[in-house]
């Protein structure tokens, strides 16, 4: 399972590594800053809060403290003479924040990068609130990406099968309900 953090104000992710034979390195990460990749290892020392980090090749110490409300979503990481705040990121929560309604729909945001596994509805389709939608795999963790209100499909971002990032739009829905039965009742009534 990997982890979403800011940095700086930019967006952050750091994931394990697994070898081609899908075991896992227990101390190495692979650390995604800015679109570039690291592949580091983390020792722990006899210090609570220093380590010892490989970052291609070059060990160097970093000392980290985390909050002091012992939640654990912000840490102080001191490294290379400066000292830099890493706050952690709930993927599912911000996903969520971004699809919030506008203009009367919503789109569905991939919360971390992975695969479809199963699409179960088609553009068009009139769906209620918790149906099934799609069926999404992350880190070997299969998620079912459900409808969170009642309304139409209007676009189904990506095929069965296909890979995507974080932040990816999977499904739009548009909002179904007052407006519609209006316009049906309009209808009826020019007959």
């Amino acid at each position: 399972m990997g982890y979403d953090f800011q940095l700086e104000d930019q967006d952050t992710s750091v994931h394990p590594i697994y070898s081609a034979n899908g075991a896992r390195d227990a101390r190495g990460f692979a650390l995604m800053i800015d679109g570039q990749r690291l592949d580091i290892t983390l020792t722990p020392t006899a210090n609570d809060c220093e380590f010892l980090v490989d970052i291609d090749g070059v060990r160097e110490s970093v000392f980290v403290a985390s909050d002091a409300d012992g939640h654990g979503d912000v840490h102080f990481i001191h490294f290379r003479g400066r000292s830099h705040r890493v706050e952690a990121i709930n993927a599912l929560e911000r996903a969520q924040q971004e699809a919030a309604p506008s203009d009367g729909g919503e789109i569905l945001r991939a919360p971390m990068p992975g695969v479809v596994v199963e699409v179960t509805t088609a553009v068009g389709a009139e769906v209620e609130a918790g149906q099934l939608l799609l069926t999404i795999e992350s880190m070997k963790l299969q998620t079912a990406i459900v409808a969170p209100a009642a309304g139409r499909v209007v676009e189904i971002g990506l095929s069965e099968g296909a890979n995507f990032e974080q932040g990816a739009t999977l499904v739009r829905l548009e909002a179904t309900g007052d407006d519609r039965s209006g316009e049906a009742a309009k209808a009826g009534e020019a007959r």
